[in-house]
C-alpha cells in the first residue's frame, strides 16, 4: 500500500516556533501538526511512499533508532491523515 499527499504543495503552512499549521481551503480547517508530521507530507508530496520506505526516510530525518512501535504510530498518523483528506491511498504506479 502507497499513500500520497492531496495537494499539499497548494495548502498554506505557517511554522510557529516548530509546530505548524497547515489550512486546507476545501474543508475550511486549520491543521495543527509538529515537525514530524509536516515532514510526512512533505515526503508524500515528493512522490508516493509505502509505510515502510517513509519509517525508513523519517528515521534517516530525525536520527531514530529502530523501534518496533514507530511504524504502528506512523500508521495511525497515516488513517488520521487520509480521514481528514490530506493523504490519499494509491497504487504504486501512480
Amino acid at each position: 500500500m502507497f499513500w500520497k499527499a492531496c495537494n499539499f504543495s497548494s495548502l498554506p503552512v505557517e511554522n510557529w516556533n516548530g509546530e505548524f499549521t497547515v489550512f486546507q481551503p476545501e474543508s475550511g480547517k486549520t491543521h495543527f501538526l509538529n515537525e514530524m508530521g509536516l515532514k510526512i507530507l512533505i515526503i508524500l508530496d515528493q512522490s508516493p511512499a509505502s509505510l515502510d520506505t517513509l519509517c525508513q526516510k523519517l528515521s534517516e530525518y530525525f536520527t531514530l533508532q529502530p523501534d518496533v512501535q514507530f511504524p504502528g504510530q506512523i500508521a495511525r498518523t497515516l488513517q488520521r491523515y487520509e480521514a481528514l483528506g490530506l493523504i490519499a491511498r494509491v497504487k504504486e504506479s501512480e
